[in-house]
């Protein structure tokens, strides 16, 4: 890892009335793996050319902003050549989809975002290719006059009908799992396996910090063991290119199924059964005892990795968008599970638009839909997908929420500058005070390189609360994002906290 350096932001954070507080001049970034990560679906995020796809250089323009936001790394979506929308059917693992630029857009990318220190990580599809990428051409035309060469061990074939397989003619059989275009891979071959190192090694000496896995449940169906194994020869592998290279899987299943995966060394995994609006921190919102559930989902997010990273996050390209799961009109509280999101040890996932509130359910289409700039100007706006039904924003574009100190896009603002400020967040270990929870309060402190932040909650929705820290120290300094009016005060050792607020107590006396 590269030691702790200074980041001094382009651009001040706006000062907030209300919602947010003051905040410094600069932000120290520590440069490891935990990050505040901006996922991308590319087409749909930035247009720089005027064709209505977005692209590489429409991602870069947009670099200050994400910077101006503090996410710390983004994640691109599949960007290599294919022929779908979504492009996680690769013809070819070595280039960029002609539609979205070309590698020397993507090595400019990369330069910028790191002069930022922005973090670079690609969706790494190992699971299948397309039918149409050149192995699989070969393999099924050799396949077919009953050769064992070139290519045709790096797919699987069968001569007779199997659940999972898919055939273009009958007699010959191969395994698709997830649809008929997408033919998977033989990983137990050495040739393939020497061919995804090839390939790690061609993007992280290009400057990819990390790979997102898709389905890595799938890599060999049913059989978790196996999965746990390559995924253990993968990263092994990828750290042995580059040591603090990041990876974060797809593992979607149980939270036993995840920690068990964790034994592959894997840095990551996303935490599903946290996400959305029917996972346990939406579900924080409803319950009755919020502040033990929530220092209960705290502990159990750090207990499942093992000492790994959590990849914490509220929705993403699968799944419906937090906002129409909350309620278009519960302002409220789309802000507040973001925050209470962004206190969680780990890796923080906003997907793109989930700042300002966008909605997308149903089709996967619909949840890739454009990314809304400018509320007023429709140019400024991607197609959206072909097959899309749904287009509507619940809420105004970037343009207008950077204009409003009280909007969602402020507030996540807020969230991310805290974690980047007080690294503890993301990386300390916890200590409970639990004497003084009640009421709607929870108070914690989070403790990383010998320094130490107390963090305290307020979950009621309508009761601003008094809290005595006079049993957990005195602090020099406090920050706050509040999702509901009012500002949070500290005099002394009583703190006051509005609905729905969150304060970071720091420098104990």
């Amino acid at each position: 890892m590269k030691r702790i350096f200074s980041l001094i932001l382009a651009v001040l954070l706006l000062l907030f009335s209300s919602g947010c507080s003051k905040e410094n001049k600069s932000v120290e970034i520590v440069d490891d793996k935990y990050r505040n990560v901006y996922e991308i679906f590319v087409a749909s995020f930035c247009d720089s050319n005027g064709d209505g796809t977005g692209d590489i250089n429409g991602v870069t323009s947009k670099l200050d902003y994400l910077q101006e936001m503090g996410y710390t790394a983004i994640w691109l979506m599949p960007i290599h050549p294919s022929p779908s929308y979504h492009k996680y059917d690769v013809t070819d693992y070595y280039d960029i989809d002609p539609s979205y630029g070309t590698l020397q857009d993507f090595d400019n990318l990369v330069a910028k975002a790191h002069e930022k220190n922005i973090n670079i990580i690609i969706d790494l599809v190992v699971n299948h290719t397309s039918d149409k990428h050149q192995w699989f051409i070969n393999a099924w035309k050799n396949a077919l006059s009953g050769q064992s060469e070139d290519y045709v061990n790096w797919y699987n074939f069968s001569t007779t009908p199997q659940p999972g397989y898919a055939t273009k003619v009958n007699g010959l059989y191969y395994e698709a799992r997830f649809v008929n275009t997408m033919p998977d891979l033989n990983l137990d071959n050495k040739d393939v396996r020497a061919e995804i190192v090839k390939i790690m090694k061609f993007w992280l000496d290009r400057g990819v910090d990390g790979f997102r896995l898709d389905a890595v449940t799938s890599y060999v169906t049913g059989n978790s063991h196996a999965n746990v194994t390559f995924l253990a020869w993968l990263n092994e592998q990828a750290k042995a290119i580059k040591n603090d290279c990041y990876i974060v899987g797809e593992c979607w299943d149980s939270d036993t199924t995840i920690r068990n995966y964790y034994n592959s060394g894997v840095d990551s995994f996303f935490h599903f059964s946290f996400a959305q609006a029917d996972g346990t921190i939406a579900k924080t919102l409803n319950v009755s005892s919020a502040p033990s559930y929530f220092r209960n989902a705290l502990k159990k997010a750090v207990e499942i990795t093992n000492g790994h990273i959590p990849a914490i996050f509220l929705d993403n390209h699968d799944v419906n968008r937090i906002t129409g799961g909350i309620g278009r009109s519960q302002l409220e509280k789309l802000k507040f599970v973001y925050g209470l999101a962004g206190m969680f040890n780990g890796c923080l996932y906003t997907y793109y638009g989930t700042e300002i509130g966008m909605i997308g359910s149903g089709k996967d289409e619909n949840k890739r839909i454009a990314m809304l700039w400018d509320s007023d100007d429709a140019s400024a706006q991607c197609k959206n997908p072909s097959g899309s039904t749904q287009w509507e924003y619940a809420w105004p574009g970037v343009k207008q929420q950077q204009k409003d100190k009280n909007s969602l896009l402020n507030y996540h603002k807020q969230i991310n500058y805290l974690r980047n400020k007080y690294p503890q967040i993301a990386r300390g270990e916890m200590k409970f005070y639990d004497e003084l929870m009640g009421n709607g309060i929870l108070v914690f402190e989070k403790t990383w390189n010998e320094q130490s932040v107390a963090i305290v909650i307020n979950f009621s929705n309508e009761e601003t609360a008094t809290v005595d820290l006079s049993s957990v120290g005195e602090f020099k300094t406090f920050e706050y994002a509040v999702a509901s009016t009012g500002k949070v005060t500290y005099k002394g050792s009583t703190l006051q906290l509005p609905p729905y607020s969150i304060a970071v107590l720091a420098d104990k006396k």
